[in-house]
């Protein structure tokens, strides 16, 4: 879904971002509260991103949509892409919120990760899709 939206992109000067969601609070536990561990809770993980949050680092590589790597988009480390058609600019994540910004104009998706390998995508036109790791 990410190429289907940038070719929209190349041909579009700008269009509108998807509203932002925010996340509940994480419940108190008693050792937040009293300092103490609770009586048999289980460890406590290391820092890591949510599930289902995408981290930029995460976004780096070469991605297709619906199984397809023959129309790709490139993230590079360096904050910018390059995709199948020729198309070219920088990217930048702010919480979920892609942000692509080229020769057509910027516009900005919704991201979210479903495994290693696969992205779940809200479009600004509010269609959902998926992309997946090449």
């Amino acid at each position: 879904m990410i190429l289907r939206t940038f070719a929209a992109f190349c041909f579009a000067t700008a269009l509108s971002a998807c509203g932002q969601q925010t996340a509940a609070p994480a419940p108190a536990t008693a050792q937040a509260q009293t300092g103490k561990p609770d009586a048999g809770a289980a460890p406590a993980a290391t820092a890591q991103a949510p599930v289902g949050a995408v981290t930029t680092e995460a976004l780096v590589g070469r991605w297709g949509d619906n199984g397809d790597c023959t129309k790709d988009i490139v993230f590079d480390a360096n904050g910018t892409f390059r995709s199948y058609t020729g198309g070219s600019g920088t990217w930048a994540l702010n919480g979920d919120m892609i942000t692509m910004s080229g020769a057509g104009g910027t516009f900005t998706l919704r991201v979210q990760s479903l495994n290693d390998h696969q992205l779940l995508i809200g479009n600004p036109d509010g269609s959902i899709g998926t992309s997946q790791r090449c």
